[in-house]
């Protein structure tokens, strides 16, 4: 069962009080959102000259919403934004990774876990994941899109990528098909999962970040399922028998119940909260690094 208020574990520290938002707080949350739009539609790994992946060389991808794109962080041009870079600090800075790694950053904001099932036929509405203005553009020019899926590893620049971050599900209560179905939300990542982990990636799935400023108010039943989708999520990770399925950062943990943590909108995190989401990814992303090193170097005797 899923009631009550959401306790705080040994070292958390939880905001209690979280204000209600006013008319200059939308009206910047809506400027950032065009600006994040903006970048990641015309930046989105432009400027970065991708190679393929090697013996000595490998990759990590990040796949999923707007958590795993990075938005509510400071973006520019010439920057991924999210976790994607504070974690590529981790190969210079792990002594127990040895080899060279790229991160990529294939999130995309307003998408389901429907939206990135492998079976998905067609991609997910372009005036929900690149706002009104550049989703016009985009349904404009491209009148059929492919699937989420296909995009991403269809693509020689991401296909190849020996580790997966999964974080999705955060939309799933407003976009899906049956949002009110939280068991729906694991069973689209299991078979996400299924998928990735088949083809022999290790696949690091993260829990939803959870609407805090909802716990006590008159919209408390969102806030609730969520934290059911969290359980069900941990509870698919943790009995799993595959060695390279792997649970990430417990989002929805007493951890992250801080305002600062969070953007403008209280729902994604601030470039504070994503530098947090990468501290408490940071030692499962690099001992998964270490066990696709250790295969290499087993290939090559």
């Amino acid at each position: 069962e899923f009631s009550g208020k959401m306790e705080a574990g040994p070292g958390d520290h939880m905001d209690r009080e979280w204000p209600s938002p006013g008319i200059l707080e939308a009206i910047w949350h809506m400027m950032k959102a065009q600006w994040f739009f903006f970048v990641r539609f015309f930046f989105a790994d432009f400027w970065s000259l991708i190679q393929p992946s090697s013996k000595f060389h490998h990759k990590v991808l990040i796949i999923g919403d707007g958590v795993a794109a990075g938005y509510g962080d400071y973006v520019t041009c010439l920057a991924t934004p999210g976790i994607a870079r504070f974690v590529k600090g981790i190969p210079a800075s792990e002594p127990t990774v040895r080899q060279k790694w790229t991160i990529l950053n294939c999130g995309l904001f307003g998408t389901t876990s429907e939206d990135w099932l492998p079976e998905r036929k067609d991609g997910p509405d372009p005036l929900r994941v690149h706002g009104r203005c550049l989703g016009f553009l985009y349904k404009l020019f491209y009148r059929r899109t492919k699937s989420l899926w296909k995009t991403v590893f269809d693509n020689p620049s991401y296909k190849d990528a020996e580790i997966v971050v999964l974080c999705v599900g955060l939309n799933d209560s407003k976009f899906s098909e049956e949002q009110k179905n939280t068991k729906k939300t694991q069973d689209n990542i299991a078979k996400i999962c299924d998928e990735l982990t088949a083809q022999g990636r290790e696949v690091i799935v993260c829990t939803l970040p959870l609407r805090w400023r909802l716990q006590e108010s008159k919209k408390t039943d969102l806030f609730e399922k969520d934290k059911e989708r969290n359980s069900l999520i941990t509870s698919y990770v943790s009995k799993s028998q595959k060695k390279n399925l792997n649970l990430g950062a417990d989002l929805g943990s007493g951890k992250f119940g801080r305002i600062s943590f969070y953007s403008s909108d209280a729902i994604h995190f601030s470039s504070e909260g994503y530098r947090k989401f990468s501290e408490e990814l940071r030692d499962v992303i690099a001992k998964a690094m270490v066990r696709v090193e250790t295969r290499t170097w087993k290939e090559m005797l």
